[in-house]
C-alpha cells in the first residue's frame, strides 16, 4: 500500500513536471523573432558580427532573418560595385550563407543599390542583381534545415515587387520592394516596355496593406533604402544631380529619392500597424513617428565613424554609430518588442516596445 501511494506521488509529480515543461516550452517557441541585416557582404568570412546573428538566429527557430541589400561589394576604387561572380564576391555571399547551416527558421535577401551594381544602366545592373540571385538562390537549394530554401531573393528577377511572404501563422504579413528599381525607374532609366509599372506599383503596395489591415495584420515593408534617417551627408540637399548620377541616386537629397520616399510615406501613414525597415546608411537608428516604426539596420559589416553632434531630440529616436550590429523584432502575443544588438552583437538594449492597436 505505501509503496503504491508513493509511486502514484511520483507519478503526479512527473506528470505535473512534464505539463509545466511542456507549457513553458510552447510559451516560449510562440514568440515569433524577426532579425533584420543590412549591408552585411563586405566581409569575405563571418565576423563577430555575423557570428552573434548565428547564435541568436539558431536559438529561435521560430523566426525570420532578412538581409536588407548590399549584400555583397566589390572594392575596386571609384567603380562601387556589387556581385560579379568572381572569387572574392562569391566569399563575401558564403560568408553570409554559412550563418545558415543548421538553422531551422526563414532566410530571406532583398536587393540593395551595390546589388545593382550603382549604374544608371538598368539592364547592366539587372544582369548582376539576377547574377547573385542565382547564386544566392542556388547555394540555398542545398540548405535543408531552413523552412523555405526555395525563394529567398525578394523581389524575384529584377522586378519592383513588392513581394509578399505571411509569417508566423499569417499574423505577419512581410512586403519586399526593391527601392533602387524604384529609382531607376524615376531616372527614366528602364526599358520603356516596363515603364508602366510607375503607374501600378505604388497602387499595388497600398492595395496590399489594405488586405494585411483587413486581416488585421502586422505590417513589415522591408527594402534597402531608408525613408527616414539622419546622417548630414546622406540627408543634404544634392547639388548638380546631373553630374555624377550613379553616386548621387542613392542620397536622400536627390530629387528621384525625395519623391520616392515621399510616395512611400504617403502609403505608409495611410495605414496601421505598420515597421518599414532599411540598411543602406552604414549605422544602427530607430524612429518611432506614431503610425509608422522606422527601422535603419545597415551596419553587417560596415560603419559610419563620427560623433554624434545632433543628440535624438526625444525617446523616439534612437541612434548608434561606429558599431556593427542588427535588429530584431519580437512579436509576443499583442506587443512587438524592438531589440537592438549593437558593438558585433555583443550587446543588446530593447529600443521601444509597440502594444498592438
Amino acid at each position: 500500500m505505501l509503496r503504491d501511494f508513493l509511486f502514484l506521488k511520483m507519478l503526479k509529480t512527473f506528470s505535473f513536471l512534464l505539463f509545466f515543461f511542456i507549457a513553458f516550452h510552447c510559451s516560449a517557441q510562440s514568440n515569433f523573432k524577426l532579425f533584420l541585416v543590412g549591408d552585411a557582404g563586405d566581409d569575405d568570412l563571418a565576423g563577430e558580427t555575423l557570428d552573434s546573428l548565428k547564435a541568436n538566429i539558431n536559438r529561435s527557430s521560430n523566426s525570420a532573418l532578412i538581409f536588407l541589400g548590399d549584400n555583397c561589394y566589390r572594392n575596386i576604387p571609384l567603380q562601387y560595385r556589387g556581385f560579379d561572380s568572381s572569387r572574392i564576391t562569391q566569399k563575401r555571399i558564403l560568408a553570409q550563407l554559412s550563418i545558415l547551416k543548421n538553422y531551422k527558421g526563414a532566410a530571406y535577401f532583398v536587393p540593395g543599390n551595390h546589388d545593382w551594381w550603382n549604374t544608371t544602366n538598368f539592364n547592366k545592373g539587372k544582369h548582376h542583381l539576377q547574377m547573385e540571385e542565382s547564386f544566392i538562390e542556388k547555394n540555398l537549394a542545398l540548405n535543408k534545415t531552413i523552412s523555405d530554401n526555395e525563394n529567398v531573393f525578394l523581389p524575384q528577377h529584377g522586378s519592383p515587387g513588392p513581394g509578399i511572404v505571411e509569417l508566423d501563422d499569417h499574423k505577419i504579413c512581410v512586403l519586399f520592394i526593391d527601392t533602387n528599381w524604384l529609382l531607376l525607374l524615376d531616372e527614366k532609366r528602364t526599358p520603356n516596355n516596363i515603364k508602366q509599372f510607375e503607374k501600378t506599383f505604388y497602387h499595388q503596395l497600398d492595395s496590399v496593406m489594405t488586405t494585411a489591415d483587413i486581416k488585421l495584420q502586422q505590417i513589415v515593408v522591408v527594402a534597402h533604402h531608408p525613408i527616414k534617417a539622419h546622417y548630414n551627408l546622406f540627408n543634404r540637399k544634392v547639388k548638380h544631380p546631373k553630374i555624377f548620377t550613379r553616386i548621387k541616386m542613392s542620397l536622400m537629397g536627390y530629387p528621384s529619392y525625395q519623391k520616392m520616399a515621399t510616395q512611400l510615406q504617403t502609403i505608409f501613414e495611410k495605414h496601421s500597424r505598420v515597421i518599414f525597415a532599411s540598411g543602406h546608411v552604414h549605422a544602427l537608428q530607430y524612429y518611432n513617428t506614431g503610425n509608422v516604426q522606422y527601422i535603419v539596420s545597415g551596419s553587417g559589416s560596415k560603419t559610419i565613424h563620427k560623433k554624434e553632434t545632433n543628440p535624438p531630440s526625444n525617446t523616439h529616436e534612437y541612434r548608434i554609430w561606429n558599431e556593427e550590429g542588427f535588429f530584431v523584432l519580437n512579436f509576443e502575443n499583442k506587443k512587438t518588442e524592438v531589440q537592438l544588438f549593437h558593438n558585433r552583437g555583443l550587446k543588446n538594449t530593447v529600443v521601444d516596445i509597440l502594444e498592438a492597436k
